[in-house]
């Protein structure tokens, strides 16, 4: 392992957290969706969608309702989930989208991942998937911590041939570690459920951090027949998602089922979230996905794109069926994992995240003081109940997207009272839209200040 920083490792020792005293450190798992947006399962509002599995795990542990994806596109949001990292800091300026080609340089390999960081206590970790974070030898899963690889690295691979057909030079796109297999057929949320389970069931006596990197309901939308015909009743475009989503419960169910088979349920530290809001529609048909009741879609920094689901599980620890409300975001699963794991955070570089242990005790306590986001041209920012878009892409119609203007150009809401963003308040309160923007060019002088960001970083145009 290529890390920077090294610690000891120990055989046993103690967490205290919650009030929950653990002698051995937890399991960890990650499931992390793709395109999948706030009104897309049931214990979100969701109302023709059924998310059984997803709901339980929601009630076994905490609910976030200000879950913020780091950024409102796949490959960033992955990237800073995976470092702590705001997408800009770890190599993914406000321009970057690792989406297709051959030997495509992705995540830079001085970052630091989860995996990384926990292979320092021993774990045993894998990825099942979509990774979307480069393909060439140092940016591939196998160079950034993880012993076990199986899925694909582009995005827009199809789920049931493992091709990518979204450009041209069409490939197939699916490894096992570094060595191409060919699984055609296989709906790859079974490929991803199946991994995962024997995974749980080799290295079951030693903890493990499993990454489990769904690719759907992101398009192409490829969905079981049994799941097209539960959902026949709906119009075609939300038929597709639906019959995604309920592909994903089940495999999270599995999943869930499984640990608690293997006695590994109270162990084993559980989160689910999105990568970015659902798209709008594409000249296929597809797109549809449900933001409600947010506004706008997948790319724009409006609440669509970037407020999506997540929840934390892990029994004893997490309080059953909690609901918290204070802003979080992304990258703090990474900040959490070390907290509850043990390990030590890097010291060479700055971590954006922030624990939710002390969430675990008070769902009230405000753990940032700000969110930050940019995406090609746009700047965003959440300060309690405030939220400032500035060029915001709006009215997203299949291959068109337009950009806010005059008065909305920059439009700042109070998302607590208006979650839909539906009245700028800017005029009502200019001195707090001007202590915002203030805040986001401090944090963009931050990261361009920063010695460990990377130089896309640095010189990029916010």
């Amino acid at each position: 392992m290529r890390s920077v920083f090294q610690i000891s490792l120990y055989v046993v020792f103690v967490v205290t957290t919650g009030g929950a005293s653990l002698a051995a450190p937890p399991n960890v798992i990650v499931f992390y969706t793709d395109d999948m947006g706030s009104g897309d399962l049931s214990c979100y509002g969701a109302t023709d969608i059924a998310t059984p599995n997803i709901d339980a795990l929601a009630a076994s542990g905490m609910r976030f309702t200000s879950y913020y994806a780091p950024a409102p596109l796949c490959s960033p949001s992955r990237a800073a989930m995976l470092t702590g990292r705001y997408p800009t800091r770890a190599g993914h300026p406000s321009t970057k989208n690792i989406a297709s080609g051959l030997n495509q340089p992705g995540l830079p390999s001085r970052e630091i991942t989860i995996a990384e960081l926990v292979r320092t206590r021993g774990y045993a970790t894998a990825v099942f998937g979509k990774w979307h974070l480069g393909s060439t030898p140092e940016c591939q899963p196998n160079s950034q911590g993880f012993d076990l690889f199986v899925g694909h690295h582009a995005s827009c691979v199809d789920p049931v041939s493992h091709w990518y057909y979204a450009t041209e030079p069409y490939y197939h796109d699916l490894y096992r570690n570094r060595d191409e297999i060919f699984e055609d057929g296989v709906h790859m949320t079974d490929l991803v459920t199946r991994e995962t389970l024997a995974f749980i069931d080799q290295h079951r006596e030693k903890p493990f951090f499993i990454y489990v990197a769904y690719n759907t309901p992101h398009y192409p939308m490829v969905a079981h027949g049994r799941y097209m015909k539960k959902y026949a009743h709906l119009p075609r475009a939300r038929q597709l998602v639906a019959a995604l989503v309920a592909g994903i419960d089940d495999s999270v169910g599995q999943i869930m089922t499984r640990l608690r088979e293997r006695d590994l349920l109270d162990r084993t530290l559980v989160f689910f979230a999105s990568d970015n809001g659902a798209p709008n529609a594409s000249m296929r048909g597809e797109g549809g996905g449900s933001n409600a009741p947010y506004r706008e879609y997948k790319r724009s920094l409006f609440e669509g794109g970037i407020r999506v689901p997540g929840m934390v599980s892990w029994p004893g620890v997490v309080p059953a069926g909690a609901v918290c409300d204070q802003p979080v975001i992304g990258m703090d699963i990474f900040a959490t994992v070390a907290d509850a794991t043990g390990a030590e955070l890097p010291k060479d570089r700055i971590i954006d995240g922030r624990s939710w242990l002390p969430l675990f005790k008070d769902p009230t306590r405000p753990i940032h003081e700000a969110l930050f986001f940019e995406w090609q041209g746009q700047h965003a920012v959440r300060a309690g109940r405030w939220k400032l878009v500035e060029n915001g892409l709006i009215d997203m119609h299949l291959s068109r997207t337009n950009r806010a203007t005059g008065e909305d150009v920059v439009f700042l809401a109070d998302v607590t009272a208006d979650p839909g963003e539906r009245r700028n308040l800017r005029a009502v309160h200019a001195e707090r839209a001007e202590e915002l923007r203030r805040l986001h060019a401090e944090w963009r002088n931050g990261i361009a200040s920063d010695p460990t960001a990377s130089e896309d970083a640095i010189s990029s145009t916010p």
